[in-house]
């Protein structure tokens, strides 16, 4: 990684954002208003490209010392710069030019706002900030093998609380409401999310039971690369027979070294992410091979995000259509991840049968698993409060009804050990779940590349291209996938699946 990091002057653009804002409001004609509105996105654009670079270094463990103290920084001064966004978004929503920039963008283009929410007040400000920073707290906390459990769930209890008055202050009925809306959730609700866990519960977890009662676990696998260098390689020879697309793609990052898959003192691990640079329009993976065969799908996985991003930024014309809604981003990547199947001798040898095993093994499991967590999330903010103790039996509870094959220590419940340490919950709540939908979706590409690989490769790229410039169903219908709420089609692809496992193990 060859980035120079240089803050944000955070005052200046806090300054031009105002200036931009005011030429939004006096704007008598459409060209002036487009090209300030215009002109306010290249200001967030620009800053956020700086911040990523700094993020990708904290991440990576570099600079560890002063690139923590710029996260930090940027955790303060965000919260100001976006609700002077949101104005500028807001004010062009309402001026009479709105149709002109609906019909030049798309629908998508103001769907993400939401007029309950008063980023300009002090006390949301200061929530926000707030937020922020025990968001990097945790995450600092979190590195640490012998963490302080004590101060970690204070962090994680001072978060609840802080997102509760957040929602309460911006006018929402709870942070469910708040939390749907800052991860742009828009095309279902608590309804539907509930009949999904229903399903799930009723498909997956007594499959799952059955089968971890007959002693089904993991296999131990290596992968073939002993260094991630090599890795990267066999990654390049995947991506260079799979598409002409993906061969540009992983040239373009690799020759930029836009990936970091060392393990070093100050990285967390295990870690596996992929953060977008703006303005360069390419893509950075962040990982800790360690050698597992398994980590190697997670590298896919992520370069699959990677590649998503990397063709919405060529074919859409808003930095904010380059990436969708959580729910489709995960298609991106775990479709990769089944693109991966026919490639496996590269990556783990002559244990392509035991890599099928762990990984439909692992994500049934998975579904189940974050089924629970979307549940324990929604009813911790349902009814904030709760003590220590009462959010270790809550956890207790819901994780025995998706998952009853994990023991649950009646003695870690009472002494308040047992909770979730998933960094989603801390980070992006509500976003976990968003996995399932996602595997869902993936699992029917699956299945379509057996019939036609052609076709499900044209509608996996159509699905990139469109990053989010459409709405989820919308994306859902140019790629062909089925509505992953139905009953019958979770029921189907899940038993599929599980029919698939049993063949392996």
């Amino acid at each position: 990684m060859n980035l120079i990091y240089e803050r944000p002057d955070y005052a200046a653009i806090a300054k031009r954002l105002g200036a931009l804002n005011e030429q939004i409001l006096a704007a008598a004609s459409f060209e002036p208003l487009h090209a300030a509105w215009l002109a306010a996105k290249a200001e967030i654009e620009a800053m956020e490209y700086r911040e990523e670079i700094v993020y990708v270094r904290h991440l990576c463990g570099l600079d560890y010392e002063n690139s923590t103290e710029e996260v930090l920084l940027q955790s303060r001064e965000d919260p100001a710069i976006y609700a002077l966004r949101d104005r500028c978004n807001r004010n062009a929503m309402q001026s009479a030019f709105a149709p002109a920039l609906s019909r030049l963008y798309g629908a998508q283009v103001f769907a993400s706002l939401d007029e309950a929410i008063d980023r300009d007040s002090s006390d949301t400000l200061r929530l926000q900030t707030e937020e922020s920073v025990l968001k990097t707290e945790y995450r600092r906390l979190m590195k640490n093998r012998d963490r302080d459990e004590d101060r970690l769930f204070e962090v994680f209890a001072a978060l609840i609380e802080t997102r509760s008055a957040l929602a309460s202050c911006a006018g929402y009925g709870d942070y469910i409401e708040l939390g749907y809306q800052k991860i742009n959730r828009r095309d279902y609700g608590r309804d539907e999310l509930a009949r999904f866990r229903g399903q799930i519960q009723k498909t997956v977890t007594p499959f799952m039971a059955a089968i971890k009662k007959r002693g089904a676990e993991q296999i131990g696998l290596p992968a073939r690369a002993g260094k991630p260098v090599e890795l990267i390689d066999e990654i390049r020879t995947m991506f260079h027979d799979l598409s002409e697309e993906t061969g540009c793609f992983i040239d373009d990052v690799t020759q930029n070294e836009m990936y970091d898959l060392e393990i070093r003192e100050n990285k967390c691990r295990p870690l596996w992410i992929c953060c977008m640079f703006p303005k360069i329009k390419l893509p950075f993976v962040v990982g800790t091979f360690s050698g597992d065969g398994m980590d190697t799908g997670a590298a896919v996985h992520e370069f699959g995000h990677g590649f998503a991003f990397y063709t919405a930024a060529r074919s859409q014309p808003l930095y904010e259509y380059h990436r969708a809604s959580p729910a489709v981003n995960e298609i991106h990547s775990k479709a990769m991840e089944a693109f991966q199947y026919p490639y496996l001798e590269l990556f783990v040898g002559d244990r392509k049968r035991d890599y099928i095993r762990n990984h439909l093994l692992r994500e049934l499991d998975n579904m189940a698993y974050r089924c629970a967590v979307d549940e324990f999330e929604h009813r911790l903010y349902s009814l904030p409060g709760r003590t220590r103790t009462q959010i270790c039996a809550l956890w207790a509870e819901i994780s025995q009804a998706y998952r009853p094959w994990v023991p649950i220590d009646p003695e870690a419940v009472s002494k308040g050990l047992c909770w979730p340490r998933q960094t989603h919950i801390v980070e992006r709540p509500f976003y976990y779940i968003e996995y399932d939908i996602a595997q869902i979706c993936a699992w029917s590409l699956h299945r379509s590349m057996r019939a036609d690989r052609k076709k499900a490769w044209e509608n996996y790229r159509k699905l990139c291209c469109a990053g989010g410039s459409k709405a989820f169903f919308e994306l859902l219908a140019e790629a062909e996938l089925p509505n992953p709420f139905s009953e019958e089609v979770i029921a189907g692809i899940c038993t599929a699946i599980a029919e698939e496992l049993e063949a392996v193990l």
